[in-house]
């Protein structure tokens, strides 16, 4: 038998706020929202008919989606290197980091990953975008309460490779599938992903259906490398002895990475910090299949400069927001992230920011019929925050920026 749950506000994000709303549930999954007005015959008096849960002076929200982490640096207390370093060598701390913790095993890196996945239901979250960097970890995914999107981690710049890298990734797509695990590929970044590799993964992604995440523009040194085929990230891949010529367009630009995306079947750039304008103009026309993860508190660790949010919104780009990892960050609280955004941006909508960390989100690694809304097949996972009386009587707008300002106290609520 379903159930119905009452309350003052209830914010689906995909379609308007409803005032004195209710919202029906049968076994963890929404079977249909409405108002007062649309409540089914006898709703009022519904102790002999419905079993009626009334939450009084609350608004719900959707549980919240995470875009972009990488929840093997769950572990860290603070993080990694000095942001004052150059890029390539903070990467160089990364890898460092990673070949130690790689000697613990599997073990070790299962229960980081459970680390983080609690840390961020803590805050709400019910949805992540994981960039995965083992393949033997979808067992460990399928035991998490939160949703988590597979994201399978691609590092390679050998044109030689690109045939057995790519066999290797449909393989695992098919056993996460097998697996009941939600997946997708991650070509790393134009500096670790031969340009011949990042088109046959975009391929695949369309085949498989699968979101295809990306760094993009995510340094000053990468935008060297993509603009002039120099820099210090090619002076690393040659000491390396891994780079290749043709492992970046002899004339290539951001927009050649962006349209190479776009053809896969959901593509996500992943920062995007040194982006321009015409790249902003097209990613607002490609809004149909491709979004931009902004990581807000990240971004202000690497000290870039300040964030072209507004600009991107204006031309109609699709931007949800990600915490990123510990690895830049001091922890993996997405509510955190929304607070950022409100005080960087004040004359930012509330209701376009909450949609960064619901449905956008939720579109960009392929969830948006389960997550990100308050609806029809939505999974019964939503946050409560307290309104008092003159709260749950004002505007929409009054409403949802107090729910904003006060989301920190939230709970999480499994309906």
């Amino acid at each position: 038998m379903s159930i119905y749950y009452r309350a003052a506000w209830v914010f689906p994000v995909n379609i308007p706020p409803i005032n004195e709303g209710w919202v029906e549930v049968d076994n963890g999954v929404v079977i249909r929202i409405g108002s007062k007005s649309t409540a089914p015959p006898g709703f009022q008096d519904a102790q002999q008919q419905f079993e009626v849960h009334d939450l009084g002076n609350v608004a719900l929200l959707p549980g919240l989606v995470n875009s972009h982490t990488h929840l093997e640096f769950s572990e860290l207390s603070t993080p990694v290197g000095d942001p004052s370093l150059d890029f390539d060598a903070w990467i160089t701390e990364v890898v460092k980091y990673r070949r130690e913790k790689a000697a613990e095993g599997v073990e070790w890196l299962e229960e980081t990953i459970a680390l983080g996945a609690g840390e961020s239901r803590e805050v709400g979250v019910i949805g992540i975008g994981e960039i995965t960097t083992s393949n033997s970890l979808l067992d460990c995914y399928s035991k998490l309460k939160t949703r988590i999107v597979s994201l399978l981690e691609v590092i390679n710049y050998s044109a030689e490779q690109v045939s057995d890298v790519t066999t290797g990734v449909q393989d695992y797509l098919t056993q996460a599938a097998i697996s009941g695990v939600n997946a997708g590929i991650s070509p790393h970044a134009p500096y670790t992903v031969h340009w011949e590799q990042l088109k046959s993964l975009c391929e695949l992604s369309k085949d498989f259906e699968v979101p295809c995440v990306m760094h993009l523009a995510e340094t000053a040194e990468e935008c060297a490398l993509i603009q002039t085929r120099s820099g210090p990230l090619r002076e690393m891949l040659e000491r390396l002895g891994m780079w290749e010529e043709a492992g970046i367009p002899v004339e290539s630009s951001f927009q050649q990475y962006i349209e190479t995306l776009a053809s896969s079947w959901r593509a996500l750039i992943v920062h995007g910090n040194y982006l321009k304008h015409d790249d902003w103009e097209l990613l607002g026309k490609l809004s149909s299949n491709v979004s931009v993860c902004y990581c807000p508190r990240t971004h202000h660790y690497f000290r870039h400069p300040t964030y072209a949010l507004e600009e991107m919104l204006a031309a109609g780009v699709r931007v949800c927001l990600g915490t990123d990892s510990r690895a830049s960050n001091p922890d993996l609280n997405l509510l955190a992230e929304v607070e950022f955004v409100r005080n960087e941006y004040p004359n930012l909508n509330p209701s376009t920011l909450l949609e960064m960390v619901t449905v956008n989100a939720a579109f960009a690694l392929g969830l948006e019929t389960t997550h990100g809304f308050i609806g029809t097949d939505a999974v019964a996972s939503v946050l409560s925050v307290s309104l008092t009386k003159e709260e749950a009587g004002a505007s929409e707008l009054a409403c949802l920026s107090a729910v904003l300002a006060r989301l920190s106290e939230a709970q999480l609520l499994r309906l």
